[in-house]
């Protein structure tokens, strides 16, 4: 391989990658489909995940039959544990499996937990799985990170 067709294929390896964050699935605001989910005890649920410069903020807002709470999940792909806020403070980290599938691992006082959360191919349904329930959400809108 020429050096010349090595940078093209460093500039197209570039391009695509900028695109992939532009366009990443997980932007956006979900709402909990009540129809769909199973074992899930919540009355609503939006998420809101916007872009940052290293992944992206998950702001989760949740109305319960005794209590409403809201939390910031801070999304960052480093494998490092991060403080969550809000409601049901712990440490989470994040770790992207593919483009439309995360793992997330939750750190509550010691007690640990892993979840999946998966964009459909066509980005209209995020469906997060955990070991006593599965979530289902529909995408309201969509975000893209500025200046792409």
């Amino acid at each position: 391989m020429s050096w010349k067709s090595l940078g093209v294929l460093f500039a197209v390896m570039a391009f695509c990658t900028s695109l992939m964050a532009q366009n990443d699935p997980f932007l956006g605001v979900w709402e909990l489909n009540l129809e769909k989910t199973k074992n899930y005890p919540q009355q609503s649920q939006t998420i809101i995940n916007v872009p940052t410069p290293d992944g992206f903020k998950s702001i989760r807002a949740t109305i319960g039959k005794d209590r409403a709470s809201a939390e910031v999940h801070p999304v960052a792909f480093d494998g490092k544990p991060h403080q969550t806020t809000g409601g049901d403070p712990r440490e989470i980290s994040y770790k992207r499996l593919d483009a439309n599938t995360i793992e997330r691992t939750h750190n509550r006082n010691g007690t640990i937990s892993v979840y999946q959360e998966q964009v459909s191919k066509d980005g209209r349904t995020l469906t997060v799985t955990q070991a006593e329930s599965v979530r289902v959400y529909d995408k309201q809108f969509s975000v893209q990170k500025a200046g792409r």
